[in-house]
């Protein structure tokens, strides 16, 4: 077995698709599933089970995917101390970050970490909070955003921002400057949105609970851009955070109001690990990535109130 395979098992399981993994690694798919075949017959066990939809993990491979990380993370930290000698932080970061926050941050981390930080190799993870909570939960990351979360005695919880929720319908310019709409009208519009446990839809439902609405909920879709495809046809509405939606709301793809009376909206956290020490590698990214979040903001990338402490010295 080598530190390469492992490589290669966490790159398909993050990305959950052997094709998807290969050009993040720079293999061919080919070449990454004859590397994970190898690794299976030398286990004598089968991690994963491979789909026209993609792989997913068995057992055993829930079980070898926390060691290989935990192998591979601590060789990435060794090598990040050595690098780091010369007081300049070095290594990899691993972040996950939600859709839309990433559209968000995205330019300004890059321009940071080129600037500042060169020896940093920032590992970034979208997805959905499902499945951001389940790599993080796996050990896959060194930080998080993610929604609402609930305490847990083995993570540090950060508030970073309030965000603001959107409904969004087809472009109809008789809806420009109108900026707004009552929570009790979203009633009448057939909504789609993503199923299951999904921080929005909970942000949503938790919503609808508490102020006695009953969404007219069309159909269910794992995926927020398809949703916003189908809203853009004209088919349906759906609701969002302006971070995913900015560049088709100033585009004029759709249409977007902010929902009020009351204001619907969701608290976002920076999560880490209170088992192991920051890096500074790791400090350096919660620092760029707090300034990141003023700047997106400021910019109106994100539309969200602030909970940040500015230092002002």
């Amino acid at each position: 077995m080598h530190i390469k395979q492992l490589r290669h098992f966490i790159a398909a399981v993050q990305a959950g698709n052997l094709a998807k993994a290969a050009e993040v690694i720079h293999l061919t798919p080919s070449a990454l599933s004859t590397s994970l075949t190898k690794l299976e017959e030398e286990l004598d066990v089968k991690l994963l089970i491979r789909g026209r939809s993609g792989v997913q993990t068995t057992y055993a491979g829930e079980v070898f995917l926390k060691g290989a990380f935990s192998i591979v993370k601590q060789l990435d930290d060794l090598q990040a101390a050595v690098l780091g000698a010369n007081d300049s932080p070095a290594g990899n970061v691993r972040l996950g970050l939600p859709f839309g926050t990433n559209n968000a941050v995205a330019a300004f981390l890059f321009k940071a970490l080129l600037h500042d930080y060169p020896g940093i190799n920032l590992l970034i993870e979208e997805g959905n909070t499902t499945n951001l909570e389940r790599s993080f939960e796996n050990g896959l990351f060194d930080l998080m955003i993610s929604y609402d979360v609930v305490d847990k005695m083995d993570r540090k919880s950060e508030l970073l921002y309030v965000e603001q929720m959107y409904f969004l319908g087809p472009y109809d310019s008789a809806l420009d400057g109108v900026d707004e709409i009552e929570a009790q009208e979203l009633e009448k519009y057939p909504v789609v949105l993503s199923a299951g446990t999904h921080s929005l839809r909970t942000t949503i439902e938790r919503f609808a609970l508490n102020n006695g609405i009953n969404f007219n909920y069309l159909i269910d879709f794992q995926s927020a851009h398809a949703s916003l495809k189908i809203v853009q046809e004209g088919l349906a509405y759906t609701i969002a955070p302006w971070c995913l939606i900015s560049d088709h709301a100033k585009t004029k793809l759709i249409s977007s109001r902010e929902i009020v009376n009351p204001l619907m909206e969701r608290e976002a956290y920076l999560v880490s690990s209170r088992e192991k020490s920051p890096s500074s590698a790791v400090l350096a990214i919660i620092d760029v990535l707090k300034s990141a979040i003023q700047h997106a903001i400021a910019t109106d990338k994100l539309r969200a109130k602030s909970m940040l402490q500015i230092d002002k010295d």
